[in-house]
């Protein structure tokens, strides 16, 4: 946790946002670091509203591990590009704050089943700092026709062919994750 804060602290330093997440890979059998990803939020440096401190971590970790499932990693995954003497391990992630919807959605999708925080969504909300994302979660609480009146307008709009790609997945042929 203590690297994730630095790593958050020299984040701002350098004209960027203050978060920051390090991923680290446990060994199932002993509970051992086996090793670890930071990264920092590059919002402004790379001109890119989805580059939080979680999400560019989540995608170093899976890049170099090979792997889009952090939560259960198989020694004899035939994708798996690091090396592990354990028959499986998995990862946790440590952030110097509370994850925004955003951040919280990739570290499910990628499997990762333990978050460590520093700050609250509420110290991250303090004035000042102004990084509140109570509409965020407002609005993902309401059902899409709902929405238009809090921000994002939804509308669902179909086609003849809109389930198509979802039969395909059905039937099998493709990867599940």
């Amino acid at each position: 946790m203590h690297l994730a804060c630095d790593e958050a602290f020299k984040s701002v330093m350098n004209g960027g946002g203050p978060f920051s997440t390090v991923i680290v890979q446990i060994d199932d059998s002993n509970n051992r670091v086996m090793r670890y990803w930071i990264s920092h939020n590059h919002v402004t440096e790379w001109v890119d509203p989805t580059a939080h401190g979680e999400t560019t971590c989540i995608k170093q970790a899976c890049k170099e591990l090979g792997v889009f499932d952090l939560g259960h990693i198989r020694k004899d995954n035939p994708n798996l590009k690091l090396p592990q003497t354990c028959e499986t391990s998995h990862c946790d992630l440590y952030t110097s704050a509370e994850p925004c919807p955003m951040c919280y959605s990739a570290t499910r999708w990628a499997h990762i089943n333990t978050i460590y925080f520093a700050a609250t969504v509420y110290d991250a909300a303090a004035q000042g700092v102004n990084f509140g994302d109570e509409p965020q979660y407002a609005e993902l609480s309401l059902n899409y026709e709902d929405r238009p009146r809090l921000g994002v307008k939804c509308y669902q709009c179909t086609e003849d062919n809109s389930l198509d790609a979802f039969n395909a997945y059905k039937r099998g042929g493709s990867i599940k994750y």
